[in-house]
């Protein structure tokens, strides 16, 4: 038998279900909560609370591990607060951990990985180990994504039960400090706008891109990804959204053909409290290719893609959908696909060289990563759907060796 500990999960049943499961076959499930959120999604099984200041918390869940015998440790993010301890003593321990995102590839996947994600992930790190592993995986049957649907209003209202939570237990939980940049009273600020201007935004955002497309102009893609991103905040050289957009601006400006155009699209889930629109404006009055700059929200990203010269982002994962459309693509930060025959990044080539000579993909070799990724880092399902959840959780038994 073995015993699972259950750290901060997504905001939904998921890691409830995937207890139920683990608990009927015989297995050991524990339960650390930090906010009223992580109640509401854990209603009966047994669980211990933390309400303890963070100081605290090394030795108590070192002696939690030690007294439960705690075998894995399971949660998402392993760089957030409080589970970035957890995991580096469980691994001291020798202990499994088991860390879920969502996923690389979507819809259809989320994201497991055993020992870390994104920049910590155990994955191939050059073309040659990419091209063994899946030489290995040859025989073995493709990994297929689910075909659970994932509507928006299902992970809308997930994220409002946990914020209803946290509110009426902030007495008992006082202590707790979200790991997002900003707390949800701030978020509601620019939320609510954002979501009655939607619709405007839309139908301009369709008009500027049929504009670029019907003049035929050469454009680059940058997609952008939220300012409370780990993967922005953490494993890239920037602090935010907004130091990334004025490298690539200032860089754009000087190093790019005259002839071409920058089109930026907003991330679909942005809280709206930057207001990205003017930034562009202002840089590119500053920069002087104010007029050659475009910025889009709620548009098709795979039209983007097909049609555009390259495509150059942080670390998104829409960096490897850019890969399966044969799109070059330079990456900014770190990221499990930026290596050479996939995506460039500044030890390959300086961007300021890759606006005139952007070096596309290998077919083949994107072919493998695809695969090895789906074999060793995904499982399909989702979150936030009742058929999402039950493919996600049968697929983490079977990954998880029950």
């Amino acid at each position: 038998m073995r015993n699972f500990l259950f750290l901060q999960g997504p905001l939904s049943f998921f890691f409830y279900r995937l207890g139920e499961a683990l608990e009927n076959l015989g297995q050991g499930v524990y339960r650390i909560q930090f906010c009223g959120g992580d109640c509401v999604f854990w209603p009966s099984l047994k669980a211990t609370t933390w309400l303890g200041k963070a100081w605290r918390w090394p030795k108590f869940i070192g002696q939690f591990m030690d007294e439960k015998e705690i075998t894995d440790l399971v949660l998402i993010g392993d760089w957030r607060p409080l589970h970035h301890e957890a995991v580096l003593l469980a691994k001291s321990r020798g202990r499994k951990v088991w860390v879920y995102e969502e996923g690389y590839l979507r819809p259809g996947f989320v994201t497991l990985e055993e020992g870390g994600v994104n920049a910590t992930s155990s994955l191939p790190k050059t073309a040659a180990q990419v091209r063994l592993r899946a030489l290995q995986l040859q025989d073995t049957p493709p990994i297929l994504p689910s075909k659970a649907t994932n509507p928006m209003i299902g992970r809308v209202l997930s994220t409002a039960w946990h914020h209803v939570g946290n509110f009426f237990l902030w007495p008992y939980f006082h202590n707790y400090r979200t790991h997002r940049p900003y707390c949800i009273g701030h978020e509601l600020l620019g939320l609510i706008p954002r979501y009655f201007g939607r619709v405007i935004r839309r139908k301009n955002s369709i008009n500027v891109l049929r504009e670029v497309l019907r003049r035929k102009v050469p454009f680059y893609f940058m997609p952008l990804q939220l300012d409370s991103d780990s993967q922005i905040r953490r494993y890239s050289p920037f602090t935010g959204v907004l130091d990334s957009l004025a490298l690539v601006i200032i860089n754009f400006a000087a190093h790019a053909p005259k002839d071409s155009v920058l089109l930026i699209k907003n991330h679909p889930l942005d809280n709206g409290l930057i207001n990205y629109r003017r930034y562009i404006r202002s840089l590119g009055q500053a920069t002087g290719c104010g007029s050659r700059l475009r910025f889009v929200e709620g548009v098709n990203n795979s039209t983007i893609i097909d049609f555009c010269q390259a495509v150059v982002l942080c670390n998104s994962t829409l960096g490897l959908t850019a890969l399966q459309h044969g799109r070059a693509v330079f990456c900014l930060g770190e990221s499990i696909y930026a290596m050479p025959g996939l995506a460039v990044n500044s030890l390959e080539m300086p961007l300021d060289k890759f606006w005139t000579n952007p070096r596309p993909p290998d077919a083949n070799l994107v072919q493998d990563f695809v695969q090895v990724l789906t074999h060793d880092a995904l499982v399909p399902g989702n979150f936030y759907s009742e058929t999402g959840i039950e493919d996600a959780v049968a697929a983490s038994l079977t990954r998880m060796g029950i």
